[in-house]
């Protein structure tokens, strides 16, 4: 069956490395989960534009929710690839 959602369940075709912005959505997004190659803490903006702040995170960690924005302000985590 052919990829007919942005948002369904099955692989991306696609990765799209994301730079942290406190003003620029993700380019080619919205993204429907991102991984996380450096620690640290990660700050987003998901979906419906609520600003989410996760602490801690460890490398090798995915941020399974819609993601519009990964901010500058309040992430210090690295490594961010996001799949549309």
């Amino acid at each position: 069956m052919a990829f007919e959602s942005g948002f369904s369940t099955g692989a991306s075709y696609t990765a799209i490395p994301i730079t942290p912005s406190d003003t620029v959505d993700i380019v080619g997004g919205p993204v429907r989960w991102v991984d996380v190659t450096g620690t640290g803490d990660i700050a987003f903006h998901d979906a419906r534009g609520n600003t989410v702040t996760l602490s801690s995170v460890p490398a090798g960690y995915q941020i399974k929710c819609i993601v519009k924005r990964v901010l500058a302000i309040g992430t210090t985590a690295t490594g961010f690839i996001g799949y549309p």
